[in-house]
């Protein structure tokens, strides 16, 4: 499952379609937002500025440690009048991330590449001192951010599909919301499991999935993933959500003609990230109630025809009922061998007494071997159709009649 190829052009993605009008008008808070890289073509190449804020965007944080790490390597800058740390990279590309410690909780950045034209903005937003300190939860509601996304992968004949969710609360106390955040994932769906970056308290069962609060303000991030098998050119997805979505973005790995249709879905984008050849479809839509289902659907699916998987069961099925009608009637086949037997005996007799008189009548066999052998034949043919008189009678069948050996027959001679 490689749902993090993506992650580098959602960026731009974001921004595109956040650009385009939408029904969505709150603006979103900057909690929402941390963590964000935004590409800035204003600074300069290489430029990655970092803005700490405590809580709220008027409250900055000055002469604050920040620390930029690409692998094992990390460059510590403290923040400046305006709560800003500034680094300038000098490998282009290189996968960097952004982190501090505020009021004793670590805050960090998505991991995104080292911007070689132009620069790149983020800000890491700490939850305040009210957050900060134990305050106990109260009741409220928490909703799933806008940036809260559905990425959508492309298997053997199956989907594997990401729920990257946020859980959001708005609000500078922990909240516990009335009713669990608690759904169940689409029918079909298997090998449901949490990612290792979901909050500690998701639990998956089955296809159930649930998070316990309360909820620290800000983001608690909610990621499970699952595979949906399909078997034909399209696949539908519905999912319902236990509270409301800020926002829908949608994210699906495309494979030739592949397309994405929804009527929630209010503008989209073909994507291909930078340093890969793959292309997705970024697609975007307004708000979506809690209790209302996601619906969409991919088409031109790659998937093998089951034509002949079809007629191969068909033909199984048809040599199975074959089978059992023949073992279910052992009798009745025995039956009809058994007579098809007798009628040849018959024929060999019949043609036998024909030869001995036609023998006898040119003198070539003698009277008392032309009488003994006539009568041998004619008591033979009237064992044989004794015999299949008893074949005629269909509780013979069941009840086969004993072999004619030792059994008192007439013979006559002529």
């Amino acid at each position: 499952m490689t749902w993090r190829a993506p992650c580098a052009a959602l960026v731009l993605a974001g921004a595109l379609l956040a650009a385009w009008p939408s029904g969505v008008s709150a603006q979103p808070d900057p909690r929402q937002m941390s963590g964000i890289p935004l590409p800035d073509p204003q600074l300069s190449p290489g430029t990655i500025t970092v803005r700490v804020v405590r809580g709220t965007l008027d409250n900055n944080v000055l002469n604050h440690p920040v620390e930029m790490r690409s692998g094992d390597i990390a460059e510590t800058a403290l923040t400046d009048a305006e709560g800003r740390a500034e680094f300038v990279m000098l490998n282009a590309g290189e996968t960097v991330i952004a982190s501090t410690e505020l009021d004793g909780e670590r805050i960090e950045s998505q991991p995104f590449a080292a911007p070689g034209a132009g620069g790149v903005r983020l800000m890491l937003v700490g939850a305040g001192d009210a957050a900060a300190s134990d305050v106990p939860a109260e009741p409220g509601a928490v909703t799933f951010s806008a940036d809260s996304r559905i990425v959508v992968e492309l298997g053997e004949e199956n989907l594997s599909i990401f729920y990257l969710l946020d859980i959001f609360n708005q609000r500078l106390v922990p909240v516990e919301p009335e009713t669990p955040v608690a759904f169940t994932l689409p029918f079909g769906a298997q090998g449901a499991t949490v990612l290792r970056e979901s909050a500690p308290a998701t639990r998956i069962d089955g296809a159930n999935v649930t998070i316990e609060g309360p909820f620290t303000p800000g983001l608690t991030p909610l990621r499970v993933a699952y595979v949906l098998p399909y078997s034909g050119p399209a696949a539908a997805v519905s999912q319902t959500l236990p509270a409301d979505l800020d926002g829908l973005l949608t994210v699906v790995q495309k494979w030739g003609a592949m397309d994405l249709a929804s009527d929630q879905i209010a503008r989209r984008a073909d994507m291909s990230p930078e340093g890969t050849d793959e292309t997705y479809i970024f697609a975007a839509g307004p708000a979506v109630p809690g209790g209302t289902a996601i619906t969409f659907e991919i088409s031109g699916l790659p998937h093998h025809s089951q034509t002949p998987g079809v007629l191969t069961v068909a033909l199984a099925l048809a040599i199975l009922g074959i089978g059992a009608w023949a073992a279910a009637t052992p009798a009745a086949a025995e039956g009809a061998d058994g007579r098809r037997r007798l009628e040849q005996r018959r024929e060999k007799r019949f043609a036998e007494l024909v030869t001995l008189e036609q023998q006898h009548r040119s003198g070539k066999v003698g009277p008392t071997r032309y009488g003994n052998r006539r009568g041998e034949l004619l008591a033979d043919l009237e064992r044989i159709y004794a015999d299949l008189d008893d074949a005629l009678t269909p509780s013979t069948w069941l009840h086969p009649t004993p072999p004619a050996t030792g059994r008192a027959r007439s013979t006559s001679t002529a």
